[in-house]
């Protein structure tokens, strides 16, 4: 399905069919990243080319996880991962506030303050977020555990 964002972005949420082609793409972005039958992937592409996507898997039911959110090398710090997030975050959905998390590299914190993702201590998640994150904490990777929030209900 495409949704048409500006003239030259469309949104694309492809099909599972399609997967191999993009996680080919991620992998040509630098990203060691497999679209799994269950994600739901998001990529924002022009007529040319495929300019950023993100993973959004499902963990547990009504908890969901950003994964692998990545812009093209060559297009970086133009807004792109932005756009894509915000299509993202603004998608008519069911999950319930806030139940879309992400594990954060910490240079990106101030990225996801700024699109309303608060930080979060493990106990205060359910615990299919919490527990990967712990196991990547004790294999020593220093992400920032966040949550989407509209409204803070913490």
């Amino acid at each position: 399905m495409d949704l048409a964002l500006t003239s030259e972005r469309t949104l694309w949420i492809p099909s599972v069919t399609d997967y191999p082609d993009v996680s080919r793409q991620f992998r040509q972005w630098g990203q060691k990243v497999k679209c799994g039958k269950k994600d739901r992937v998001y990529v924002l592409r022009d007529t040319q080319q495929l300019l950023a996507a993100a993973r959004v898997l499902e963990p547990a039911e009504g908890q969901f996880l950003l994964r692998s959110l990545t812009v093209a090398p060559e297009l970086r710090r133009q807004g792109l991962a932005r756009e894509l997030m915000q299509h993202i975050l603004h998608e008519p959905r069911q999950w319930r506030e806030p139940a879309l998390y992400c594990y954060a590299l910490g240079y990106l914190r101030e990225f996801y303050l700024g699109l309303n993702f608060c930080e979060y201590r493990t106990e205060q998640v359910p615990m299919a977020i919490a527990e990967p994150y712990r196991r990547y904490r004790e294999r020593g990777k220093t992400f920032v555990l966040m949550g989407h929030v509209q409204n803070d209900l913490r």
